[in-house]
């Protein structure tokens, strides 16, 4: 089973945020979708990348982003459910489905580890879309699943948009996972992603910089006697705002620290902790739209009464456009006391927003003024 069993259909560019060269282009593949349900995907991705601009820090870099949809149909639906898997007494239901990039739950002895041919993934993300910087699949399989390695896979379960971003943490910006479930210690020495360490010295910790002084170091320890048996959700000792060090990092119990007490890397439903999101920005930021202007022109011209308020609504603007706003008196040029404003901005929605500008005139007499706009960032 594999590429036999299916076809690239078509690639659709559903979020544009200019030249390709220039943004942090995100593929989603279809993986389990036959040609008739390819519309089921069209709303599954849809739904995935409303979710991913939810989700801070997507939401302030989102700008950074170009996404790509690209339709890949397969002969059956779904993904393959070994009867077996060493880590799960329930059987599964044995189907094997012929789908393009061969997907199957139990990877690795892990029931829920969902994943396929990662290598066909990657050549058929960078096919399509030659600018690929992260690849995620969605499996048209409504069991729990998921995993990061080089592309990030999830199913369709109703948890699915959260495994998908938690799995994209992975895959695109190397996070750890911060269970801290499957091991009693950890031993393998100083890990090499960025929100989890060994390090518990004030000075050299991995984010010592985001520690307040007067945060406890451990933060928070399991205590002698629990690393081992299953893992539990110990109460926080401090604000859950806190960063510091709580034991419990990728899968081990103990001897490895997190740097807040939950994050979406241990929790599914939980925001980014500070250092993934520091990490995951440091990835996209420089992706953002750089000055490009000035482009300017004047969005509306007005009449303003003496010690009086108006404020102006101008909508549908591009949400990546960087816009300055000013409002300059137009008769007379040079009033007494002058004209000040304050500008207000509302996200409408992923694409667009709008603006209200409130002009004040502080003058003993009535003035026309015009307001006018700069753009010096765009797409």
């Amino acid at each position: 089973m594999g590429a036999a069993d299916g076809a690239v259909v078509s690639t659709t560019k559903i979020v544009d945020h200019g030249p390709d060269a220039s943004r942090w282009c995100l593929v989603i593949l279809s993986e389990g979708y036959q040609a008739a349900e390819l519309t089921k995907f069209h709303a599954d991705a849809e739904a995935f990348v409303s979710k991913l601009f939810a989700t801070p820090p997507f939401t302030e870099n989102w700008c950074a982003l170009n996404v790509f949809r690209v339709d890949v149909s397969s002969t059956d639906s779904g993904a393959d459910e070994p009867v077996a898997c060493a880590d799960d007494p329930s059987p599964g239901s044995g189907k094997t489905p012929a789908t393009f990039f061969d997907a199957t739950y139990c990877v690795a002895g892990t029931r829920r580890l969902l994943a396929g041919d990662e290598a066909l993934a990657l050549a058929t993300a960078s096919a399509a879309v030659p600018e690929v910087d992260a690849t995620v699949i969605i499996v048209n399989n409504p069991i729990y699943g998921g995993a990061g390695g080089s592309v990030a896979w999830f199913s369709t379960h109703p948890q699915a948009s959260d495994i998908g971003v938690h799995e994209l943490g992975h895959s695109a910006f190397r996070l750890e996972d911060e269970y801290g479930d499957a091991m009693d210690t950890w031993t393998t020495g100083e890990p090499v992603e960025p929100n989890v360490t060994t390090i518990t010295a004030r000075a050299t910790t991995k984010w010592h910089e985001l520690i307040a002084a007067t945060t406890p170091l451990p933060t928070l320890v399991r205590g002698a006697g629990n690393c081992g048996g299953p893992d539990s959700e110990q109460p926080s000792p401090v604000p859950e705002s806190t960063v510091g060090l709580f034991e419990g990092g990728a899968r081990a119990r103990c001897g490895i620290y997190r740097s807040m007490h939950t994050c979406k890397m241990r929790i599914l439903t939980d925001p980014f902790c500070v250092v993934c999101k520091r990490a995951i920005t440091a990835v996209l930021a420089p992706h953002l739209p750089q000055f490009s202007g000035p482009y300017v022109g004047t969005q509306f011209t007005g009449p303003v009464k003496a010690r009086q308020t108006v404020t102006w609504f101008t909508y549908d603007w591009p949400a990546c456009w960087h816009a300055l706003w000013t409002v300059v008196p137009s008769t007379p040029v040079t009033p007494v006391g002058g004209v000040r404003w304050e500008t207000r901005v509302q996200r409408t929605s992923r694409e667009r927003i709008q603006y209200w500008v409130a002009v004040t005139n502080d003058t003993d007499q009535d003035v026309t003024v015009d307001g006018r706009y700069a753009v010096v960032a765009s797409v």
